[in-house]
């Protein structure tokens, strides 16, 4: 497992939850796949975006875990798999 992109979570982070995008300070967004859920409520905390070299998982500062995670980008995915 390598750190793609260790960034802040741009606001207030409110935990994992499916279907919700995570938006980095460095711009790029990734949308929760995993079918992870829990409540934290955080002001811009520090997380890593990894890559085990088949998924990619993001793990944020004062959370329990890791959830699946795929880069998003407006309404369509980017990379393996995009329309």
């Amino acid at each position: 497992m390598s750190v793609v992109i260790e960034s802040r979570i741009v606001g207030t982070f409110l935990g994992y939850a499916p279907g919700v995008v995570h938006r980095m300070d460095d711009g790029s967004e990734w949308e929760q796949v995993g079918n992870v859920e829990e409540y934290l409520y955080r002001e811009r905390p520090v997380c890593r975006i990894i890559w085990d070299r088949e998924r990619h998982w993001i793990d944020v500062e004062g959370t329990s875990g890791v959830t699946e995670v795929r880069r998003y980008s407006g309404r369509r995915w980017v990379g393996p798999g995009a329309y």
